[in-house]
């Protein structure tokens, strides 16, 4: 390993306190940023949202009746019975179905500093269905850098806002090679080979939409997980893969 000079420590170090930033805000200014409207009935009824206290702080997908995919720093660290699962809503004023959680699970290899292996299993006190309920599978097929992934979610429309947007928004984001991500963070730990980058001009997923799902030909293939600004075209989003974290969903699935 080389060393580094002072200004590059400065930098280094300058980033990961960005990045923890980022992570530490994401329950309080969840938003989608250059998306449009759209319903639960036009995604496919698997967005579901996460409240805490009764409050909305992240997204995720209904992959069972039973379980929920989200992102492991949306659920790590807090209590699962202060938790619920809303499903069936295009709006965060509707009722819909509201499951409380039974239990979270979270890797022995998620680093909350580092955000490797970003993944979190909710397991439902009961099952969730009902009117614009449906599960998403887990992602079987392979993609490319240029291939266009959608991401849904709650959120404003712009990054210097906080309020949640009522109605649910929808983007499609373009993946791009992992090299030209790290190149543009600068600081390659951060990227693990359980993420993959995407981007768009003035179009991203962002702080709050964390734990939603990236969708590519209709099946759950990435977590929104972190990034370094909202529709920044210098910092591309970074997710979590679903083809890493499979084997750890399905296993605790079936426990």
């Amino acid at each position: 390993m080389r060393c580094l000079r002072s200004v590059e420590i400065f930098l280094a170090t300058f980033l990961q306190i960005l990045l923890l930033w980022r992570v530490s805000s994401q329950r309080i200014q969840p938003r989608i940023v250059g998306g449009t409207t759209t319903t639960q009935s036009a995604v496919g009824g698997y967005v579901v949202n996460l409240r805490y206290d009764g409050t909305f702080f992240c997204g995720g997908s209904l992959v069972t009746s039973m379980y929920v995919v989200t992102a492991a720093h949306c659920v790590s660290g807090y209590e699962a019975s202060r938790m619920t699962v809303q499903g069936g809503v295009s709006k965060l004023s509707e009722t819909g179905v509201i499951r409380r959680v039974a239990r979270t699970y979270v890797p022995g290899t998620y680093s909350s500093s580092r955000l490797n292996m970003d993944v979190a299993v909710i397991r439902l006190q009961s099952s969730m269905s009902g009117s614009n309920i449906a599960t998403i599978p887990l992602c079987s097929v392979q993609w490319s850098p240029g291939d266009y992934m959608r991401v849904s979610g709650w959120g404003v429309t712009q990054s210097s806002s906080t309020q949640p947007s009522n109605q649910l928004r929808t983007v499609r984001i373009q993946l791009i090679r992992k090299t030209v991500c790290q190149r543009a963070y600068q600081y390659q730990d951060t990227l693990y080979a359980s993420t993959f980058c995407a981007r768009s001009a003035g179009k991203d997923s962002c702080t709050g939409d964390s734990g939603g799902g990236v969708i590519y030909k209709n099946q759950l293939c990435g977590i929104v997980s972190w990034g370094l600004g909202c529709a920044n075209a210098n910092y591309p989003g970074v997710y979590t893969s679903i083809h890493r974290a499979r084997s750890f969903i399905v296993g605790c699935m079936n426990k």
